[in-house]
């Protein structure tokens, strides 16, 4: 009987947290597409923008944090995301992870990211620990 309530405040619970999600969502609003081109119509309207100084864009740039390598699991954390190998983060592809580096593919060109030495943090499972 208890294994039964609880299953049911358990369910109520997850109903509960998909309906706060779906408040979230705004099925209205445009995709990111159609709000570019609308400030790009706009920009030409109005003329060209002049930038202020030091205001120039800069290039995408990947921080690798922390590598959570195992044999069933191979995750890196970059720019503070959780990503596995396939996943793309900022344009770029994450194509390799090694304990200490990964591979990303952006625009044709590959770029490698290492742990740096006083930030080293390398994650592994509890099997391949050696205690």
């Amino acid at each position: 009987m208890m294994k039964l309530i609880l299953s049911i405040v358990c369910s109520m619970l997850v109903l509960q947290i998909n309906v706060a999600a779906a408040e979230f969502y705004d099925p209205m609003r445009p995709p990111p597409y159609a709000l570019n081109k609308l400030r790009l119509e706009q920009s030409k309207k109005n003329g060209p923008v002049k930038k202020a100084p030091g205001s120039e864009v800069k290039k995408a740039t990947w921080v690798l944090s922390s590598i959570l390598f195992s044999s069933q699991r191979q995750h890196a954390i970059i720019n503070n995301r959780l990503v596995k190998k396939g996943d793309v983060i900022r344009g770029a592809k994450l194509i390799r992870v090694k304990p200490d580096s990964v591979r990303l593919l952006a625009k044709g060109k590959i770029i490698d990211l290492s742990l740096r030495k006083a930030n080293q943090s390398i994650k592994k499972s509890l099997p391949e620990r050696k205690l």
